[in-house]
């Protein structure tokens, strides 16, 4: 297991009750209410993304050992824990500070060396020039201010390196299959997850993006009718040609010079 991981400054250590990141009105993701690991309820959704969405940022990023990378808004680590066991160097950050402890325990519960430190997306802990990669997942529909946290992504990658994320589209079937099916009728997601001013539009996010100085933008969709019918096998099929009205993955690369 790698011993280095990337260098944390000492300003993230900040109280989440005081900074307004996230809708104030989250309790759950504020509070830490729901229990990371094991993987159930709520979570089983997000947990089950991941062989999605890299295969997918596969296309970019083909080999991740000792690859240098941050997750913002790492939760308990979910993502985090998928890239350290394909040899990535995996750093971890999240404005709950509950999520940071329980992922803190769970990967040396599975002896994975991830550094994890709680803060905002807006301000990162990290120096300049710092990571060869950054994931982003489930996390834009969340924030506010995403230029600022874009442009704090920016500054702390590497020349030539990847942002990596998905998010939700702002159209009606977002609005319908996942604040309506998903958070009052199924209920695979607990209510007020979401807010629905802050999901974004691909070319809205497109400009944000490349005001923020990235460059080579692309964006995928997603299929959301397999997790409907069952549990069991990949939830979801890549549609890299669209299908991007309720959820879409993307990657931009911080130019080289």
């Amino acid at each position: 297991m790698h011993q280095e991981t990337a260098h944390f400054t000492h300003y993230g250590s900040q109280n989440p009750s005081t900074i307004p990141t996230l809708l104030p009105t989250y309790p759950e993701f504020h509070g830490g209410s729901t229990q990371w690991w094991p993987v159930s309820g709520d979570h089983v959704f997000l947990y089950r993304l991941n062989p999605v969405r890299f295969e997918y940022f596969d296309r970019f990023m083909g080999n991740w050992r000792d690859v240098e990378v941050l997750d913002v808004g790492c939760g308990g680590g979910y993502v985090c824990e998928f890239l350290a066991r394909r040899g990535a160097v995996v750093s971890g950050t999240d404005i709950m500070a509950e999520a940071i402890q329980e992922a803190r325990a769970h990967a040396a519960q599975e002896n994975l060396k991830i550094e994890y430190h709680p803060c905002t997306a807006e301000r990162l802990p990290l120096n300049d020039h710092t990571v060869d990669a950054v994931t982003c997942v489930d996390v834009l529909e969340h924030v506010s201010n995403k230029a600022q946290t874009l442009s704090e992504i920016h500054r702390v990658l590497k020349p030539g390196g990847w942002i990596f994320f998905d998010t939700f589209n702002k159209t009606f079937w977002s609005k319908f299959l996942i604040l309506w099916l998903g958070e009052r009728l199924i209920r695979f997601m607990a209510r007020g997850t979401h807010y629905w001013p802050y999901f974004i539009r691909p070319d809205d996010l497109r400009l944000l993006l490349e005001e923020s100085g990235f460059r080579s933008v692309e964006f995928a969709g997603i299929e959301l009718a397999r997790k409907a019918r069952g549990k069991s096998g990949p939830p979801f099929t890549i549609s890299p040609n669209g299908h991007t009205a309720v959820i879409y993955f993307g990657a931009a690369r911080k130019p080289i010079c």
